[in-house]
């Protein structure tokens, strides 16, 4: 009771003394609450279990992070920054722009062009936070960004008044850069997919520093080259696309597109028997093998609109370095008259080839998945994914195709027992061995996903691209979604996900809410709904 007498005093800003005695004000400095006087800076002292609550909202976790006992750095009002960059361009106003966005404060910004900071990686950067000053060093703007992200996911309001007054940062070291150059997510627009919510996997894979998004468009992309390759009453605008393309580049987040060449040529999933180009359109059937699944590759007029196709859509995401053709899942390929007649290792080398070859004079390398170039039933595969079958006849065809080709290799499994030892991976192994840039990609197993970024580190890939397919809502999301941007980029250190990761991803994707002035309850969290109300795409588990 003493207590609580206490604390409304406090409350109050009084020391009750005796009856008609003077009221004293009482100051701050000498107060015994002083959390209750939030805007007086406090002196931290560190240990484990400050350290680990700090790290917990850190996704994904830094290189190297050393937290220091000493008074808090104060974000509100002026805020001394000092950047240190060896490509200065556009640095102090995106520092200052980022400091308004994040905090709503202005920071005086002193900028220094360091040539030592060449030395670090494009998305390298280092961090000191001091109580009266915030350094950063960079190379240039990727580094920049990847630093803020880290900050503000570190920073904390101010406590104590019912609305906020400012932020702080605790004393730290930070030296963090990724274990792989390429950090990827693939995300899928469906006809049921509205942009908004692609939007937000945008953003959030680039807070937590993916630095590349791999768009497959099921038949929703507006071609003006050949219109009916898409759903005619479910086409997205290509003006809501192109925002969202301007975003990643701002957000330090390349998009790539994708389009099946080989199989999937349904641009539906399988299982629905939906089918974008012929359920509308009977009198393309030829350009398709006769179930529709695979392209005929026999058929030039396969080539010529695909052609049409991929340059347009490639066209209009400004050019990137990477282009996806799919090529997975072909089981029917060749089935139809005309192929059947051909060696089918021939014809696709010369469609793989021929769109190599295209790219490759635009500057981009074209990313393909692995499956097909591996043979089912091949002792050195058993347990693991691949899905050329043997009468396809393509397990060799992987010694005719240039070395440049990158190889997304999709696993999505892992030890079928507790006891049972660690994954090889080695179709991974298989097409390193031969030369080709490897992406391990993951999907919903955890422990997998973990596993691939630690052998991907280990064995310095070329990085990882995270499959989401069609789950990227539900109580596994967060889990799923952390642990895949903490073997992305650090894979040494990718903690068991927890409740505090649950809590973080919910923090991070309400900043998010925030940036894009979300005001519909569907689109908070990571759930449209909270109960499954029966009709929506997405039911909640």
């Amino acid at each position: 009771m003493l207590q609580e007498h206490r604390i409304e005093n406090a409350r109050e800003g009084l020391n009750l003394k005796a009856r008609g005695r003077e009221r004293k004000i009482l100051r701050k400095d000498s107060f015994p609450f002083p959390s209750l006087f939030p805007n007086k800076k406090r002196k931290i002292v560190m240990d484990s279990h400050e350290i680990k609550i700090l790290t917990d909202r850190l996704i994904p976790v830094p290189k190297e992070i050393k937290f220091r006992d000493g008074r808090e750095y104060p974000i509100a009002g002026k805020c001394k920054v000092a950047i240190h960059a060896a490509e200065t361009g556009g640095i102090s106003e995106k520092a200052e722009k980022l400091f308004k966005d994040y905090w709503n404060a202005e920071a005086e910004i002193t900028l220094k062009q360091d040539a030592s900071a060449k030395k670090l990686g494009t998305d390298a950067y280092k961090i000191k936070v001091a109580e009266k000053q915030l350094s950063i060093t960079v190379k240039g703007m990727a580094g920049l960004l990847n630093a803020f992200k880290t900050l503000r996911q570190l920073a904390e309001v101010q406590r104590g008044t019912e609305k906020v007054t400012g932020y702080f940062l605790v004393q730290c070291e930070i030296n963090d850069a990724p274990a792989m150059e390429f950090r990827g997510i693939h995300l899928c627009i469906f006809p049921e997919t509205p942009l908004w919510d692609i939007e937000k996997q945008i953003r959030l894979a680039a807070y937590h520093k993916f630095n590349y998004a791999v768009i497959e468009t099921w038949g929703v992309f507006p071609f003006d080259s050949h219109p009916e390759f898409c759903w005619a009453d479910r086409k997205i605008s290509k003006t809501e696309l192109k925002k969202l393309i301007l975003l990643g580049r701002e957000l330090g987040i390349t998009l790539i597109p994708q389009f099946n060449l080989l199989g999937h040529a349904a641009a539906a999933r399988s299982m629905t028997g939906k089918h974008a180009v012929l359920d509308y359109n009977p009198s393309l059937q030829p350009l398709f093998e006769p179930e529709g699944w695979t392209w005929c590759l026999s058929n030039p007029e396969v080539r010529r609109i695909q052609t049409d196709l991929v340059m347009e859509m490639y066209e209009f995401y400004d050019c990137p370095p990477f282009f996806h053709i799919g090529c997975d899942e072909a089981d029917n390929i060749g089935t139809c008259r005309d192929c059947r007649k051909h060696v089918l290792k021939d014809l696709v080398r010369d469609h793989i080839v021929y769109y190599h070859d295209l790219f490759k004079k635009h500057g981009a390398r074209i990313i393909m998945w692995h499956d097909m170039l591996l043979q089912r039933g091949d002792e050195r595969w058993k347990g693991y994914i691949v899905c050329g079958l043997p009468e396809h006849k393509l397990d060799r065809l992987y010694r005719e195709l240039p070395k440049d080709i990158v190889i997304a290799d999709w696993q999505y499994g892992y030890k079928a027992k507790e006891d049972d030892p660690e994954p090889t991976w080695p179709t991974t192994k298989f097409f390193r061995k031969e030369k080709f840039d490897v992406l391990v990609c993951p999907w919903i197993n955890e422990q997998g996903t973990k596993s691939l970024g630690e052998f991907a580190g280990k064995e310095k890939l070329m990085g990882m691209l995270e499959t989401t397919w069609h789950i990227y809502h539900g109580v596994h999301y967060p889990y799923v979604h952390a642990t895949a941007a903490y073997a992305a980029w650090n894979p040494a250190v990718n903690p068991m996900t927890s409740l505090a990761t649950r809590l973080s991803v919910a923090m991070h994707m309400r900043q998010i809410g925030w940036d894009m002035d979300v005001v519909d309850y569907e689109k908070t969290g990571w759930n449209q709904y909270q109960v499954d109300p029966g009709h929506h795409p997405h039911p909640v588990s």
